[in-house]
């Protein structure tokens, strides 16, 4: 999602993002001049969500959501109330297929990994497992490389080509091309 961006060690959010009604609500609910609470919301929504946050390496999403809570400086007990909630599921039904897929690969690598740690090879079955289990750890890696790069090509080249803008004698140039064209006959 471009709306929110991680600048300059904080969260900046766009006014556009303002616009939509999740977040929006969370902006509303702030009555402070500063928006200090609004704005702690909408950074943690970032490091939650986002895949470009520094947080997606945790795949549990509880685990994730309590260390960006503790990295924000929210108190301990403070759990995600409706509105927020509401904004997670709407912040992530704009991710991309690739952000999906990385997500999900990165999950079936920390499956993988407890496999393998839980595992102790002392008969002939267990270490099958264990090496049937190591060999699919680098296809899971290549599948997280192959999606990172997708959803950095995704950004890079999403963005440009829906902002190229006509210039400023471009419209009705058919038109013009095919009078010259009846004039010239």
């Amino acid at each position: 999602m471009k709306l929110f961006r991680y600048e300059g060690y904080e969260v900046s959010v766009s006014p556009e993002a303002l616009l939509l009604k999740p977040f929006k609500v969370l902006w509303s609910r702030d009555k402070s001049k500063t928006k200090d609470k609004a704005m702690m919301e909408l950074s943690l929504l970032y490091f939650y969500c986002d895949p470009r946050s520094d947080y997606q390496y945790i795949t549990d999403d509880d685990t994730r959501l309590d260390e960006v809570k503790k990295a924000l400086g929210f108190a301990k007990d403070w759990q995600p109330d409706a509105e927020i909630k509401a904004a997670i599921s709407f912040y992530h039904s704009f991710d991309s297929n690739a952000a999906k897929l990385l997500r999900q690969a990165a999950k079936e690598i920390d499956k993988a990994q407890k496999v393998l740690d839980n595992m102790t090879p002392t008969d002939y079955k267990s270490i099958k497992e264990h090496f049937a289990a190591m060999k699919i750890i680098p296809e899971l890696a290549n599948m997280i490389q192959e999606a990172e790069k997708a959803l950095n090509t995704e950004e890079q080249f999403g963005e440009a080509a829906g902002s190229i803008e006509k210039g400023m004698f471009e419209d009705g140039l058919d038109e013009v091309a095919d009078w010259v064209e009846t004039r010239s006959k």
